[in-house]
């Protein structure tokens, strides 16, 4: 009586240690990294739901999602700056934890990364800004594939009218194969966003929630 109670303990203990195991495996990160786009900024300098959100939203309706930082993602970040945070390490405290950068972008199973509107929309995209940011961009996701090899996706730029759609569909061409270069999935959204009916004003780049549930709807695709 006495072993069938301890072996009934043991296959218990064993049965509770797999259900953990698949429950755990199931869960998942998602970290977000970008510029207002990554926020779903709105003209009016306040957050709408981003594409990150809705992302953030389906992994909840099916009970996987561990965990969402958006935190490192701030309205009008460039690409020197996240990577000099990446570079430092910057922390934050979230939810009464200290999180640094490196820690979040090794620890997610999804990592997007949507960063250059806020910096280019409204600038003359010249040679020298063109290469400049490529050059930025090889390095920020090179030091990103040494942190995290998982589901990094990264998010195109796009042409809302003010800047010339030839020179951002080069620009989504060489985004492209840097991200292809580090193994990264790559969303080209431009075409996607050319709809009128995404943009909350005509004067500004932010769009509002219908197009981040289109971007979201293209990530969904590649997951």
């Amino acid at each position: 009586m006495k072993k069938k109670i301890i072996l009934i303990a043991l296959l218990g203990g064993i049965l509770s240690i797999i259900i953990y195991f698949f429950t755990q495996n199931s869960e998942i990160t998602i970290v977000s990294l970008g510029d207002g786009i990554s926020l779903g900024m709105t003209p009016y300098d306040i957050e709408g739901i981003s594409f990150n959100d809705y992302l953030k939203e389906y992994y909840e309706e099916k009970h996987e999602l561990k965990n969402y930082i958006h935190e490192f993602s701030n309205a009008g970040k460039t690409i020197k700056e996240l990577i000099y945070e990446i570079k430092e390490n910057k922390s934050l405290t979230i939810k009464n934890e200290k999180i640094e950068i490196k820690q979040a972008i090794n620890q997610a199973d999804i990592l997007t990364i949507a960063i250059g509107m806020d910096e280019l929309a409204n600038t003359n995209i010249t040679s020298k800004t063109k290469n400049e940011y490529l050059h930025d961009l090889e390095e920020l996701l090179s030091m990103i594939s040494m942190l995290n090899q998982n589901k990094v996706i990264v998010i195109s730029l796009y042409s809302w009218g003010k800047n010339d759609l030839l020179t951002i569909e080069k620009l989504n061409a060489s985004i492209r194969d840097i991200a292809l270069k580090n193994n990264f999935l790559f969303v080209d959204i431009n075409k996607i966003l050319m709809n009128k009916d995404f943009y909350l004003t005509k004067d500004s780049y932010y769009i509002n929630y219908l197009g981040h549930e289109a971007i979201y709807k293209e990530i969904k695709k590649m997951l």
